[in-house]
């Protein structure tokens, strides 16, 4: 009977984690050919689309826009539980399918190879939409007269596009996200339904052309593209036209990717020019050394690009999480615009802190520009109101809309995407300077509405002097913002005069940043010098950027000889002409190439180490003894290695305690071993255990999320250990006095059959709470119990 109990309970284990075990992934199969397909680009391309591929001088008729072998897809869906999409551009059909699936699929002769997706594709976050503690930021009035362009266009002197009637007409822009509660309704979007502006839509999660559904990101971030509500004006692109793609759900892990991919080529079918995807993968997916491009949107954007449609991303917003700090994907791709942020003032210039850093993991520059990183949105819980929101979420849409204007005031001239990505860049009011926190700066209208501004030669700002040990940058007498914007036209986002921007950065002579600072100095002028020492800057370039004018220092040979020993820890100061240190100056950024490594230790790094409490009940199962309950603590830490994001193995090491609590007045099969036979005074009966334990154990990692970013997780181990135990019994004695006292009597000498202990573990937690559960095989005739349930905390 118990051998017959013991095995039940075995087969019901293996059985509740049998699903689990064979779980379905998520795969790219990529196709060896396109072997057989015809392909007709113009009943497939929207006449848009044709008309961009002729302006790019693209092929239509290129093997990407090629078809599916039809034959090859069917042989894998036989074999697949699910198809999830199809990619043209891949040559690729992404499936559901468990491990066995995947490798007959991957033995079809046709097959390249197969690649596990197992991501999860994140909104870049959309921060709580609320006031930043921030004095230069005051609640905006809708009522105020001759206030129709908010903060966020005029830094980027939207004003001029608007009243040149620039808004982005004739361009297409592409919009991929979460959904779009409310643009089928709000008074922001009006302009756009009354005028068809709204081209198509596409739900790629449930297929269908329905995307205002409740999730309201993709409304915010719309809003920043195109939205105006009464005389204010949220975004530049009021004019352009809008496809909306719906590629992201909750709790879908696995095939936000695929989505992401097909809504690119959807896009290109439907005649897009700009796409802006506020989406991105991170710590979630990849590990910080992973992103040069190399994921499959980033293969994809970069395609995009090369079919003629300019691509912005968001940054992210990992900067002050200190498991990541850089940038995103499909933001890392070489040909994508990458979007920073900035805090949202016209008086200060200064990195937003949760925008992510750059640059990517390969050495190139990352963000290529940036944006205000809190905007002022369409409200999407009501239709006839704005709120606030952060996130480079918004600075990403910021810069689509400028870009569609852009479109627009160039036309005629423009030939392809990559050409446009560079003037953008160039617009920067910070260009040719550039950082690993700003990029290039926020781009700049008047550079495609002043044509002049384009090959205009900046007045020097500044001028290098050597004094001895020291280099001096000393400000000119006149100093000048290149944006005009931080001087006036202010809405009620910082009025009055901006500070004077300093930007100075040390380089390795391949343009790699080491170091870059970021000053605010109010009144700047010739009294105001930032002095280096020499040694300081010995084996790099010396780059500064004052008020528009950017100039370059390097060391003369015979310095870079002298210098060669001293100490080259990078410092600087601000003095005035008689040598004194200032002080009345913001230091707005001070960031070296080393601050955006982080540890191979954490939730989503190499490694993970957690300890852990538990606390559980033990069963005994067909005994007689008279055992009224049994309990353990168990205390330990674990260590793992992540072999995927999702995936991990690991060891733990614990020490439990247990205690076996006995009918004081039956005997059991301890009493009898020691041939106890007088029971009446006895309080308590105790069989203490004390356990050492080693674990081998898998993690899988099933969702994410958590005050610890945990998520839910699954762990499933064998455990084995070595134990020593007591038999104690308490027995009541009368006193002299009349009280009664308790006696305990140990027996040492009692001890399990064998001195060894190991058996089956599994856990499931969320975050740090969870259940655990563990079955003991060894001595399966042994008078102990076998089951433990409980709970764990871990830390």
């Amino acid at each position: 009977m118990k051998k017959n109990l013991v095995a039940a309970l075995l087969l019901l284990f293996l059985g509740l984690h049998l699903p689990i075990v064979n779980s379905q992934n998520c795969y790219w199969v990529l196709l060896a050919d396109k072997a057989g397909t015809t392909f007709d680009p113009y009943s497939y391309f929207d006449s848009k689309a044709i008309e961009r591929y002729r302006l790019n001088n693209a092929d239509l008729f290129d093997i990407s826009n090629y078809p599916l072998n039809e034959s090859y897809v069917q042989q894998v869906d036989a074999i697949a539980t699910e198809e999830v999409g199809q990619s043209r551009w891949l040559n690729a059909v992404a499936v559901m399918a468990s491990d066995e699936e995947i490798a007959a699929i991957a033995r079809l002769p046709f097959v390249l190879r197969t690649d596990i997706i197992a991501t999860e594709m994140e909104i870049a976050e959309c921060r709580n939409a609320r006031q930043p503690n921030d004095n230069s930021i005051t609640n905006l009035d809708s009522k105020k007269p001759g206030l129709t362009i908010t903060d966020q266009l005029l830094r980027m002197e939207g004003d001029l596009f608007v009243k040149g009637g620039i808004d982005g007409k004739g361009v297409r822009v592409a919009v991929f996200d979460g959904g779009f509660h409310a643009v089928n309704t709000h008074a922001a979007f009006k302009h756009l339904r009354d005028n068809n502006q709204i081209v198509a839509t596409w739900d790629f999660t449930k297929k269908r052309e329905n995307v205002y559904d409740r999730h309201t990101h993709g409304t915010m971030v719309l809003s920043c593209i195109a939205g105006r509500l009464g005389e204010r004006q949220l975004g530049l692109a009021t004019g352009a036209t809008f496809l909306l793609a719906k590629t992201e759900v909750d709790p879908e892990p696995f095939k936000e990717e695929v989505w992401w991919a097909q809504a690119v080529e959807w896009a290109d079918k439907n005649g897009a020019d700009i796409i802006n995807s506020s989406l991105g993968y991170g710590k979630d997916r990849h590990y910080t050394w992973e992103m040069d491009g190399r994921s499959y949107v980033a293969k994809a954007a970069n395609m995009a690009a090369r079919k003629g449609m300019l691509v912005c991303n968001s940054a992210g917003n990992e900067g002050d999480d200190s498991k990541w700090k850089c940038i995103i994907t499909p933001a890392d791709a070489d040909s994508v615009i990458c979007v920073g942020g900035i805090n949202p003032s016209l008086k200060s210039y200064s990195h937003i802190s949760f925008s992510s850093y750059g640059p990517s993991s390969d050495g190139r520059l990352k963000p290529n520009v940036c944006n205000f990183g809190y905007c002022e949105v369409a409200d999407p819980h009501n239709d006839t109101a704005t709120d606030f929101a952060y996130g480079t979420s918004f600075a990403s849409p910021l810069t689509a809309g400028f870009c569609a204007c852009a479109y627009q005031a160039m036309r005629g001239t423009m030939t392809n995407a990559m050409q446009m990505k560079q003037l953008i860049e160039e617009s920067g009011d910070l260009y040719p300077y550039y950082d690993y926190a700003l990029g290039y700066g926020v781009p700049q209208a008047s550079f495609f509405t002043d044509e002049s501004k384009r090959t205009i030669e900046h007045a020097a700002t500044f001028q290098f002097e050597e004094r001895g040990q020291y280099l001096l940058v000393q400000p000119a007498k006149v100093t000048k913002p290149r944006n005009a914007s931080l001087d006036f036209k202010t809405t009620g986002m910082g009025a009055g005069k901006a500070d004077d921007v300093v930007m100075f950065k040390i380089q390795d002579r391949q343009g790699r940043v080491e170091r870059y600072v970021n000053l605010g100095i109010p009144h700047l002028d010739e009294t105001t010098y930032i002095a280096f020492p020499k040694a300081a800057i010995w084996g790099y370039d010396l780059v500064v950027h004052v008020n528009g004018f950017t100039n370059r220092y390097r060391l003369s040979k015979l310095d870079s000889i002298y210098f060669s020993n001293e100490n080259h820890e990078f410092e600087y100061h601000v003095i005035d002409t008689t040598g004194f240190f200032k002080e009345d100056y913001t230091e707005n950024g001070n960031r070296s190439l080393a601050d955006n490594t982080v540890s191979n230790w954490g939730v989503g790094q190499r490694y993970l180490s957690e300890g852990y409490i538990q606390y559980g009940m033990k069963w005994i199962f067909g005994s007689d003894d008279p055992l009224h309950y049994s309990d353990a603590w168990n205390i330990g830490l674990r260590a793992m290695r992540n072999f995927k994001k999702w995936y991990s193995l690991g060891l733990g090491l614990e020490v439990e305690f247990s205690t076996f609590r006995y009918a004081h007045g039956s005997p059991n099969t301890w009493d009898r071993s020691l041939q106890l036979t007088d029971f009446g005074n006895v309080e308590h009966k105790h069989h203490i255990i004390d356990n050492v334990n080693l674990e081998f154990f898998q993690r899988i990692r099933i969702m994410t999320g958590g005050m610890m970013s945990k998520g839910l997780h699954w762990d499933l181990g064998v455990f084995a250990g070595l134990q020593e135990s007591e038999y104690r019994i308490s027995y009541n004695s009368a006193a002299t006095d009349g009280a009664s006292s308790a006696t305990r009597v140990s027996y040492d000498n009692v001890k399990p059959r064998s001195y060894y202990d190991w058996g089956l573990t599994t856990r499931l937690v969320w975050d740090c709470i969870g259940l655990y559960g563990r079955f003991r095989m060894s001595q399966p005739d042994l008078d102990l119990p076998r089951l433990e349930l409980g709970l764990q905390l871990s830390f």
